[in-house]
């Protein structure tokens, strides 16, 4: 079978079960609920995943430069159209443009509970990811404008 077919497939089923779990424990409980533990994975998955990264890239694992190259895995395979603006040596932001769990969101029409979803999932998922390339390492998400040409911007800065 084609590898992009296959490629296909796992990322179709990564979205979905993430989407499955989080309406069956809606369902059972709460959307508080579901996403007070949604959080919780999410505190834990990106560890994962970057150790990855950074073991198949070979990069040791230690300031901005080695986390942007690693984070640009995550968003060529999620599918993410992005730019980058490296505004000096010690801070980036990543401006999304499109962001594939937005997407899922909008399909779904669920997109007004992005702004939560944002401030508690994405913010972790993005502080987990930096804290595996330095404690030194800074983030936070600007405000999110979804009538603009971007989702929302990722700022990253070394302290």
């Amino acid at each position: 079978m084609e590898q992009k077919i296959i490629s296909e497939y796992l990322k179709r089923s990564y979205f979905a079960l993430d989407g499955l779990w989080f309406v069956m424990i809606e369902d059972e409980f709460s959307f508080d609920k579901a996403l007070e533990i949604d959080e919780k994975v999410w505190q834990v998955l990106p560890k994962i995943q970057a150790r990855k990264v950074k073991e198949m890239l070979g990069l040791k694992g230690s300031g901005l430069p080695d986390f942007l190259q690693a984070i640009k895995v995550k968003f060529e395979a999620e599918e993410y159209s992005y730019q980058e603006k490296l505004l000096n040596e010690k801070h980036v932001q990543i401006i999304i443009h499109e962001c594939p769990w937005y997407a899922i969101l909008e399909k779904a029409n669920r997109e007004h509970l992005e702004p939560r979803i944002a401030d508690a999932i994405c913010a972790t998922e993005f502080r987990v990811w930096l804290r595996e390339f330095g404690e030194d390492l800074k983030f936070s998400i600007k405000p999110r404008c979804h009538k603009c040409e971007s989702l929302c911007i990722l700022d990253f800065s070394v302290d």
